[in-house]
């Protein structure tokens, strides 16, 4: 351990002791051209939001065809539940209560679905997605 120690040393010694060949090139003499450039958010979504997942309440939802959703899961906590759907091409999204879906919202979420409230030709229509029995937990 011993020799470790003074090998370690000498090392130190050996790279403190060394003088530079030549001085290292200040950010203007670099080789290397670097383009400078702004990111402009407006219009654009967050660069750090994961993609393929939109959240509730961004109005990102009211698109959504209740009949080609999948329920995928439903998760709870002191702010109430919420849905975990995604559509016929496997994109996800996060449903909470009064969200607005086409044609009508989400009216209630809790531990086995989502019900929806459907309105169409002025006839309040209730539409439920429920967990599969091997996905309940």
């Amino acid at each position: 351990m011993l020799s470790h120690v003074v090998g370690s040393l000498l090392c130190i010694v050996v790279l403190l002791n060394q003088q530079p060949t030549e001085p290292a090139p200040t950010p203007e003499e670099s080789p290397i051209p670097v383009e400078k450039w702004t990111y402009r958010q407006a219009g654009r979504r967050d660069p750090f939001e994961p993609l393929g997942l939109e959240l509730s309440g961004t109005g990102m939802v009211s698109h959504l065809n209740v009949e080609n959703l999948t329920l995928i899961g439903i998760l709870w906590g002191d702010r109430g539940h919420i849905g975990l759907v995604k559509d016929g091409v496997g994109k996800g999204y996060i449903l909470k209560p009064g969200d607005r879906v086409a044609g009508g919202k989400v009216a209630r979420i809790d531990n086995q679905g989502v019900t929806f409230e459907i309105t169409h030709a002025g006839v309040v229509t209730k539409y439920e997605l429920r967990l599969q029995k091997e996905e309940r937990r």
